[in-house]
């Protein structure tokens, strides 16, 4: 059944004629096009999460102290992603939906590649950070819409497919996660060992 599921998915999302991931980004797209202000969606979205990522660290050195070190260590992560977005970009070559099909906006030059989008990977991996800083569903919530919209911007604009911005946030999420989990509670555990021990025999 896992071997089904992963071929129907891919047959959705790889970017071949008629596939989901193609459909999709060129009818948003087309439909989007010439709309006042599309490009600067992505980009004030993500001036936000960084705004917001930025505030969740100095909340949780401050309220949560526990959080921060892991948080830290999901920031350093998330550039990580963004070195691997870039890395990856320049194994798939792959062209962007702009330089396919015209659309009313501006397109990035040729060699500045479509698949992962930074944008995605960039924008959730803010959230994995400011999840890990606070404990506040609220405000998970808010960056997770963020987030998305981060990224469909991204398709509307038709600088990138739908599989692009998917596995954007897929890198944004995993690797940012594996270093919080890894990195940032070896870091805490370190220092509770430093500690030294309160008990002891009495003189």
């Amino acid at each position: 059944m896992l071997g089904i599921a992963t071929v129907a998915l891919a047959a959705l999302l790889v970017p071949f004629p008629g596939s989901l991931s193609v459909v999709v980004t060129r009818a948003l797209a087309t439909a989007t096009a010439g709309a006042p202000g599309i490009d600067l969606i992505s980009e004030v979205g993500l001036v936000v999460l960084a705004v917001a990522t930025l505030a969740a660290l100095v909340l949780a050195r401050r309220l949560w102290p526990r959080r921060l070190a892991p948080a830290v260590a999901a920031s350093v992560g998330v550039v990580v992603a963004y070195g691997v977005s870039e890395l990856l970009k320049d194994v798939f070559s792959q062209t962007r939906p702009c330089a396919r099909w015209t659309f009313a906006g501006e397109c990035p030059p040729a060699g500045d590649w479509s698949f992962p989008s930074n944008h995605a990977t960039l924008a959730f991996g803010a959230v994995l950070v400011i999840v890990i800083a606070t404990p506040r569903r609220w405000a998970a919530w808010a960056v997770v819409a963020l987030a998305v919209v981060v990224a469909v911007g991204r398709v509307a604009q038709g600088v990138h497919y739908v599989h692009d911005v998917a596995a954007g946030a897929l890198l944004g999420l995993a690797i940012p996660a594996a270093f919080g989990l890894v990195l940032g509670w070896w870091g805490v555990s370190r220092r509770q060992c430093a500690v030294p021990s309160s008990g002891g025999k009495g003189g």
